[in-house]
C-alpha cells in the first residue's frame, strides 16, 4: 500500500525539483535508500499538513474561549455591580 501511495506522490518530489524528474524516477526505481528518503519526506509533509490544520482549529478554539470568556467577565461584573 504505501509502495502505491509513494508512486502516487513521486509528483511532489518532482514539483520540488522540475528539472530532475527523470532522475527522480531513476533514483526511486533504483535504489532503496532513495525510496525510503521519499517515503520519510512524504510521511513528514503529511504530519506537517496535519499539524497546521490542527494548529489552524486551536487557534479558532482559542479565539472562541476567550471570545466566551469575556462575555462570562461582563455578566461576572454586571452581578457583582448590579445596582
Amino acid at each position: 500500500m504505501i509502495m502505491g501511495f509513494l508512486k502516487n506522490h513521486l509528483t511532489t518530489i518532482k514539483q520540488k525539483f522540475p528539472q530532475q524528474s527523470d532522475r527522480i524516477e531513476e533514483l526511486y526505481r533504483l535504489d532503496e535508500g532513495f525510496r525510503t528518503l521519499c517515503s520519510d519526506y512524504l510521511l513528514c509533509m503529511m504530519e506537517l499538513q496535519k499539524f497546521h490544520k490542527e494548529a489552524d482549529e486551536k487557534k479558532l478554539t482559542v479565539k472562541e474561549y476567550k471570545n466566551i470568556q469575556a462575555d462570562l467577565e461582563d455578566e461576572l461584573f454586571h452581578f457583582i455591580f448590579r445596582v
